[in-house]
Order: structure tokens, then C-alpha cells, then sequence
């Protein structure tokens, strides 16, 4: 084993560590398990350097219980990604049998052996984790990270497999099992490392893109989302359908009387209505406050209203009930179908604003429709307008 080896595997694995750590405190779950476990095999690959300094036995197991825990951590990493906490005792099972056997090989100082289950007991730890995921390969990330898994699992088999050939001759530091062991770990560690960061960040980014596009609150697209939903739609087949606009009432004087609190989870039980209702193939969004849209791409003005109206229904009969409320909450809807001549999907949602605001007129709890091509009434050109009326 090389003195370069020796200085650079444990700082290489160190620095991963550190790495992962970092996008551990960016709530990434999988990433704590990456980290514990560089941290381990770094410490395993820093074992020759305490030996130097006082050679016993003891350190030869500390090396063989950090690579089985940094395996095991390895494991429940991958498992992350496709099955958390699959096969979670079977795999302790294995790490307590490798660490015990290694134990007593120690003490029956046969070295030959401690090496193969310490390389048996790591091939089995990360190896499982690919029985999980072999059919949950979607993307690139997952695969690439599945194919780093599938090689350091192989070198650990084929090193186990191989004891008695590279370990002839000589002391442990100067066989062929402790060079191929380093220099496999150098290039198959890089590559893992890098595979699971990349998987790691990828994930990261769609959670960003996800909490950009989605309300916090209800769990619906918001605006942004709402409008990028129907551009990746308009890229594909033509806007045709029915908007569908939902708006509270009297949403203020439930705050004023019973907080903010039972206010945000009239508005989840609300989104889960809607979702409930829609069709499958519906584009449901909040817009802010107590306002909804839903866009019902195919569906024509009939159609649509018979929707809305089994939300309006519900709505009545079931929320003011959940939540204990003392009187019955309802909502107003407005309706509009995408008409030809519009020149973007907001011409439809401005004449369901209009719809909207005459049911508010006209009593609320009911569904009213704007088929015009009008312009709609500046009074309700908008949720602003509307939010203080309630």
C-alpha cells in the first residue's frame, strides 16, 4: 500500500463527507447517509496510520466495524432514493454477522478470512439496496447511481472471492489486496461519491422548482405554476375547455372570528375538494387568498358547470362540519369556456372573474356563467377587488 494511498483516501472520503453534510443542512434526507457513511470509510482507510503508531489487534477491527457501518449507511442511502428502510433488520443482521465474524477471526488470527467477510458482508450490505431499485430507474441520475452501486458491490465480491491469491505473501500493507483495495476505492469511491452528489443535487433542484410552482399552504400550483401547467399543455394540443374560478365568502369574517389557523385549513380542506372533484386530467390552482381556478381542459360550459356545482355542494355540506364552524361556509363560482378568438387562457379566466362576481351579487353559494366575449366589469377585474368584499 502506497504512502499516497494511505494520505489520500481518507482525505478524499473526508471531503465527501464534509460535502454531503453541507446538502444534509439543505434538507436533503439522503444526504445524511451519504455523509455518515464517507465518514466511516474514511476512518476505515485512516486505520493504517494509528496502527503505525501503536500496532494491536484493536485496530484491525476498528477498520472491519467502520467499513461494515459505512456500508450499512451506503445501503439505507441507495434505499432513500428507492425503498427507505427496505430489508432494514436483514441488513443490520448482516452487518452484526460481518463485524462478529471478523471478531473472531481476529482472535483466531486468521486474517484470510477477516478480510472475506468484511468484503462478503459490504457486497451483501450495498448489494441489496439494488434489488430495490432495478425497476425504479426513471432518470439518468438513478441509473448512473445504480451502475457506481452495481461496481463498488462488485469489487467488494471479487476481492472477497480472491483473498487467497492476493493476499499471498508478505504482510497485509504490502500485498496485492491492500494496493487493489486503495486503488479500486480511489476511482469506484470517486465515482460513487460523484453519482449520489449529482442524484442528491438533481433532486434538490426539482424540490426548488416544485416549491416554486406549487402553493405552500394547499398544495395546488400557484400562479406561476397554473400558467406554466398550460404553456407545457398549449405546447402540445390546443387550449380548449372550461375555466372554473372558486372563491370563498365571507372568508375574512372567518378569520376575524375563529384566526388564521382554522383560515388556512379551511383553505386545505377546500383544495382537497377540489382535487377530489376534478377530473384526472384537470389543472387546479391557487391564486392567492380564498381564490381557486380550475381549468378543465375538453370540457364544454355544461359540463363544467356540473362540476362546479358538485363542488359548491360539497363545500356547503361538509366543511363548516370537519372544521366545527358554528355556521355553514360556502363558495361562489364563476364559469367561462375558452372561446376561439381569445388570445390567451387569462381571456377565459377574466370573463369566469366576471361570472364570479356577479354570483357574489346575486347572493353567493351558486355558479353563474360569462359564455361573452365582453370585456368583464373593472369591478372585477381581479382577485384584489373581490378579497375585500369577501
Amino acid at each position: 500500500m502506497g504512502e499516497n494511498f494511505a494520505f489520500f483516501l481518507p482525505v478524499m472520503m473526508a471531503s465527501f463527507g464534509v460535502v454531503f453534510a453541507f446538502v444534509w443542512t439543505l434538507r436533503v434526507r439522503a444526504a445524511g447517509y451519504w455523509s455518515a457513511a464517507f465518514f466511516c470509510v474514511a476512518g476505515g482507510f485512516a486505520v493504517p496510520a494509528g496502527f503505525a503508531l501503536v500496532p494491536t489487534p484493536f485496530w484491525g477491527f476498528l477498520a472491519d466495524l467502520l467499513f461494515a457501518s459505512g456500508f450499512l449507511l451506503f445501503s439505507q442511502a441507495l434505499l432513500e432514493r428507492w425503498r427507505p428502510n427496505w430489508l432494514l433488520r436483514v441488513r443490520i443482521a448482516i452487518w452484526a454477522l460481518s463485524v462478529m465474524l471478523c471478531a473472531v477471526s481476529l482472535m483466531l488470527d486468521n486474517l484470510p478470512f477477516e478480510l472475506a467477510a468484511s468484503d462478503f458482508g459490504c457486497f451483501l450490505l450495498i448489494g441489496l439496496p439494488l434489488i430495490a431499485g432495478r425497476d425504479r430507474l426513471d432518470n439518468w441520475s438513478d441509473r448512473t447511481l445504480f451502475g457506481a452501486a452495481t461496481l463498488v458491490a462488485l469489487d467488494n465480491l471479487i476481492r472477497g472471492s480472491t483473498v487467497p491469491l492476493t493476499l499471498s505473501g508478505g504482510s497485509f500493507l504490502s500485498s496485492d489486496y491492500a494496493f487493489l483495495m486503495q486503488a479500486l476505492a480511489c476511482v469506484l469511491g470517486l465515482f460513487l461519491a460523484l453519482a449520489a452528489l449529482a442524484a442528491n443535487m438533481l433532486d434538490l433542484l426539482a424540490r426548488y422548482q416544485r416549491d416554486a410552482l406549487h402553493d405552500p399552504l394547499s398544495g395546488l400550483l400557484n400562479r406561476r405554476g397554473f400558467d406554466d401547467a398550460i404553456g407545457q399543455r398549449a405546447r402540445k394540443l390546443p387550449t380548449q375547455g372550461s375555466l372554473i374560478v372558486c372563491d370563498i365568502d365571507h372568508f375574512k369574517s372567518i378569520n376575524d372570528a375563529h384566526g388564521h389557523a382554522l383560515g388556512d385549513r379551511v383553505i386545505v380542506t377546500l383544495a382537497r375538494i377540489l382535487v377530489q372533484f376534478a377530473p384526472a386530467e384537470a389543472i387546479t390552482a391557487r391564486f392567492g387568498g380564498e381564490e381557486f381556478i380550475l381549468f378543465l381542459p375538453d370540457a364544454d360550459a355544461a359540463r363544467a358547470a356540473t362540476v362546479a356545482n358538485d363542488i359548491r355542494e360539497s363545500i356547503a355540506q361538509e366543511v363548516a362540519r370537519q372544521l366545527g364552524l358554528s355556521r355553514p361556509l360556502t363558495a361562489s363560482f364563476g364559469l367561462s369556456a375558452v372561446q376561439s378568438g381569445d388570445a390567451a387562457i387569462h381571456d377565459a379566466i377574466a370573463r369566469a372573474d366576471a361570472a364570479l362576481y356577479e354570483a357574489k351579487t346575486h347572493g353567493r353559494n351558486r355558479v353563474c356563467v360569462r359564455r361573452a366575449l365582453a370585456v368583464p366589469d373593472k369591478r372585477a377585474d381581479g382577485p384584489r377587488s373581490r378579497a375585500q368584499s369577501g
